[in-house]
Parts: C-alpha cells; sequence; structure tokens
C-alpha cells in the first residue's frame, strides 16, 4: 500500500513538472486583483488608471458567472489598464469614503445610480463617476467598452462612433 502511495506521487511530481512553462503564466494571467473601493481610488489617483467597480449580490447567479467567465477572460485587459474594485449591493455594514461622504456599501450603490444587478460602474482615475450599466455581459461585449474607457475615446466620441 506504501509502496503505491509512493510512485502515485513520484508519479504526480513529474507530471507537474512535465507540464509546460506557459501554464503557470496561463493560469497567472487569469489572476485579478481586487481592491477594496478606497484602495482602487487612491491605487487610481497614484497610477492614472480607471477604476471598474464590479456590483454584485451574494444571492445573484448572473454577478457570479461574471466574476468567474467574463472578467477571468478578460484578465489581460482589466489587469494592465483598470483597478479593480468590487462592491456588495447589499452590504449595509461595511462603510467607504467618496467624494468627501461616508457611505455603506448600499448607499454607495445607490449614489453611482445602480438600480440592478450585476453592474459594472467606471470612475476616472480623478475619482470622477463616467457611467455605468447594468445585466449581465460576456466578454466580447464588454471588450470593446473596455477598450473605449482605457484609451480615453469616451472623451471625444460615442460609444457608437467608437464601435465604427
Amino acid at each position: 500500500m506504501i509502496y503505491h502511495f509512493k510512485i502515485i506521487t513520484f508519479t504526480a511530481v513529474l507530471l507537474l513538472l512535465w507540464l509546460p512553462d506557459n501554464s503557470l503564466a496561463q493560469a497567472q494571467k487569469k489572476d485579478l486583483h481586487w481592491n477594496s473601493f478606497e484602495e482602487a481610488i487612491h491605487i487610481a489617483d497614484s497610477t492614472g488608471k480607471h477604476i471598474l467597480v464590479d456590483i454584485w449580490a451574494p444571492w445573484c447567479g448572473w454577478c457570479h458567472k461574471m466574476k468567474t467567465e467574463t472578467y477571468p477572460q478578460l484578465s489581460e485587459v482589466l489587469n494592465k489598464n483598470f483597478v479593480l474594485s468590487r462592491l456588495n449591493r447589499d452590504d449595509h455594514q461595511t462603510t467607504y469614503r467618496y467624494n468627501g461622504q461616508t457611505y455603506t456599501s448600499f448607499k454607495l450603490t445607490q449614489n453611482l445610480k445602480i438600480e440592478r444587478i450585476p453592474a459594472i460602474v467606471f470612475i476616472t482615475s480623478e475619482g470622477e463617476y463616467l457611467f455605468h450599466f447594468s445585466g449581465y455581459k460576456n466578454s466580447k461585449t464588454l471588450r470593446p467598452i473596455l477598450r473605449y474607457i482605457s484609451s480615453g475615446a469616451y472623451r471625444k466620441q460615442s460609444f457608437s462612433h467608437f464601435q465604427q
């Protein structure tokens, strides 16, 4: 029995060593760093990156699907161009400072004009609210929106003109 365990362990170690190096790199690309809202504001201010705030709730299946499927598929562009934060719309305890006011997560999502979830809010590096949208978005739908924001095109043209 111990002999079989040693053989299985040895085989598993060999398989791990045999896997191509890029598999680890691929896994790391999918890692996203979610900051608290206040940390995101601070990091964005020092880096000049826009903030993407994912508004979710624990009971929301579509929110979970965006976190586990949509965002990982966009990890490269998200990590490169955005500071990420998440707010639990149902949290009435945790407080954050934003624009000189203190809000619970729930009140902050209301202040950011969120009525339905999932929702994504975009905020400038200076902390200025840009816009939001609600509803599930897959990576194909979200990718051009991310490009529109990260390129700064929103300053000069509407999204419909950007897509052409």
